[in-house]
């Protein structure tokens, strides 16, 4: 008896693994179709709440409520736009004043190290910084934009027709709570996110940080990754503020006023938010970004928590699968 059934368990993970390859091989294949059609699904979820409050509550019909959300979207993109655009063609208009600067601290960081006798030609590093194929990055940044803009087409009509289906009413008691934990994270995790995005930008606008908008708009979307997003967010202005400032302080406040944002949303509101729901290990989250970052790369990462999140919950609501869950959860050693 023990024999069939430790052969069946050894049967049972062989199946799992060979199933787990599979639908790795299947979501890199697929790649081109399915990641426009998972953002657009999560942005369907996003949009659902501000759809369901115009029917229940303002009761209009629902192509005028899909089509007033959808409005308000494009209209905050229409805010946010000229913004991001004005701090890149500031940042520009510096590109020579940045270059000095590099150069200056370049010729102090050499002089420090002829002082332990480390000899570097000075020449050689301003002939490199001046011969950087400055051309082919900007034609290779120039081809990714047009290939995003159409992926950003592709999103939109797959948006508008998940937006346009009728809702089916017959559904589960697992699958109406699944679906309402999954809306609770992902509407969420956007508001966090945004009001972390935007408090940032809005201190390096207030500190004169060149590129605010922009490390405010990196913010938000950085803030979808846990634990490695916050700390690329809050890295990436640093090189912009140690050319832009002559003082020490301004460098540590443009550091530390974010660091401080993402530590009282990331470890305090949003605990207290979700809870327990969806709680993560945090080696699970280390995998499931090398895992999701293999399969689809930078999207991939992007969309790794949300998904694994996601994933987390619908494997707890069934018994089948709850093991699982809990292994994710990283409480696979707690008795049920």
């Amino acid at each position: 008896m023990n024999n069939s059934l430790e052969t069946s368990r050894i049967v049972t993970g062989s199946l799992f693994i060979i199933a787990s390859i599979a639908v790795a091989f299947i979501l890199n294949f697929a790649q081109p179709f399915l990641v426009p059609l998972v953002i657009a699904l999560l942005i369907r979820i996003l949009i659902d709440p501000i759809i369901d409050y115009q029917i229940d509550y303002l009761h209009v019909h629902r192509i005028v409520a899909v089509f007033v959300s959808l409005c308000l979207i494009v209209f905050l993109f229409i805010i946010i736009v000229p913004f991001i655009g004005s701090s890149v063609i500031t940042f520009l208009q510096s590109a020579d004043d940045y270059n000095n600067k590099v150069l200056i601290l370049i010729d102090l960081a050499i002089s420090e190290l002829k002082q332990f006798n480390i000899d570097i030609d000075r020449e050689t590093i301003r002939s490199s910084l001046n011969t950087l194929p400055l051309l082919d990055w900007a034609s290779a940044l120039l081809s990714n934009s047009a290939n995003f803009i159409s992926k950003l087409v592709l999103v939109i009509i797959m948006t508008l027709f998940l937006l346009l289906g009728k809702k089916s009413e017959n559904t589960s008691a697992e699958w109406n709570d699944i679906i309402g934990h999954v809306k609770k994270y992902i509407f969420t995790k956007f508001i966090t996110s945004s009001i972390t995005g935007v408090t940032a930008g809005l201190i390096y606008w207030f500190l004169g940080l060149e590129l605010a908008f922009i490390f405010g708009s990196l913010t938000f979307i950085l803030n979808f990754i846990p634990v490695v997003g916050s700390i690329i967010a809050v890295l990436l202005p640093i090189p912009i503020a140690i050319l832009q400032y002559t003082d020490l302080s301004s460098v540590l406040l443009i550091i530390f006023l974010p660091a401080i944002i993402h530590q009282i949303i990331g470890n305090v509101i949003e605990p207290k938010i979700f809870g327990d729901a969806f709680g993560l290990h945090p080696i699970t989250i280390i995998l499931s970004l090398i895992f999701w970052g293999m399969i689809w790369g930078i999207i991939g990462v992007l969309l790794a928590a949300p998904l694994t999140a996601i994933i987390r919950v619908t494997f707890e609501r069934f018994e089948s699968t709850k093991q699982i869950a809990r292994l994710l959860e990283g409480k696979i050693h707690l008795k049920t």
